[in-house]
């Protein structure tokens, strides 16, 4: 039996009650020797991998937050918030954070979002996906459930609602039955990360898009907004970067029959970029859609 969970930014149906527990809060310091498994990092990089085949940045690995996912598989293991009417995107009111039942009548998403900042100096807002099946977790498992379910598949591509979303740390964590991911939108103000028994570390570096980001020269099923059209590389290149200043983050060029055409955006589903299409500001109402 396998489980995928998210935050209730993700699932409208999820709810929280944050319970009034008068806990003391305090940001817990790191241990000088923490350290991430060879298994977590493999999760790390299967995740890194499937949004690199879609063009999108590398995110960057934290300490911060993996520590955070650790810290949650821990209170899930041992203090067991998940009963009731509790889902796994609880916590208990046995540690230095604001304890909370995920599931009720009541929304509150700074029960999952504030979790990095009480519990480390990482500055963001965090959002979490979480993975359960009733043996040992792996990263192929947990990484297989995710891309298979969309609202999870969505958080980690940045797809429908989590396109406007730009992560920037990521936290990964894989204990007896739970696999957890955490991203944020901040970097974290660690360097490094060490992986453990390896003497290897990974460094915390601002992600970079891929150099053929902004190039599609080979199809790939989607359908793309266009607006113009131009005959040369270096003026498609300025108007991408123009588009992407106003707001269009995932402008690019599409390289085909000797014409540069500029995408606004993509989509897996022609009706998704139907519908985008109806949204476009008036000065783009000539935008059309082309499947490649």
């Amino acid at each position: 039996m396998k489980r995928t969970f998210l935050s209730a930014f993700v699932l409208i149906t999820v709810i929280l009650i944050t319970l009034t527990i008068n806990i003391t809060q305090a940001q817990t310091k790191i241990q000088e020797n923490f350290c991430i498994s060879q298994e977590e990092v493999k999760l790390y990089n299967a995740i890194n991998d499937y949004r690199k085949a879609l063009n999108l940045p590398k995110v960057p690995l934290s300490k911060s937050l993996s520590f955070v996912a650790q810290q949650h598989i821990t209170d899930l293991l041992i203090n067991k918030p998940d009963t009731n009417a509790c889902s796994f995107h609880s916590w208990s009111d046995k540690g230095s954070w604001t304890a909370c039942c995920y599931g009720g009548s009541v929304k509150n998403k700074k029960c999952m979002q504030e979790k990095p900042h009480e519990l480390t100096d990482y500055q963001g807002k965090g959002y979490e996906i979480v993975y359960w099946e009733n043996k040992d977790a792996t990263a192929d498992n947990a990484f297989d459930q995710w891309r298979t379910v969309t609202a999870s598949r969505s958080l980690i591509t940045n797809f429908k609602e989590w396109e406007d979303f730009s992560w920037k740390a990521m936290g990964v964590a894989i204990e007896k039955n739970f696999a957890i991911v955490w991203f944020g939108e901040e970097m974290g103000t660690e360097t490094e990360t060490k992986i453990c028994g390896s003497g290897k570390i990974i460094k915390n570096e601002p992600p970079k898009l891929p150099a053929d980001s902004l190039v599609v020269t080979k199809a790939t099923g989607r359908y793309y907004l266009i607006f113009g059209n131009f005959q040369t590389m270096e003026d498609a290149k300025k108007q991408v970067q123009k588009y992407r200043g106003e707001g269009f983050k995932n402008a690019k060029i599409i390289s085909k029959d000797n014409k540069f055409r500029i995408s606004l955006t993509d989509y897996a589903k022609q009706e998704s970029a139907a519908s985008a299409k109806k949204d476009l500001p008036e000065k783009f109402k000539d935008a059309w859609i082309m499947p490649f």
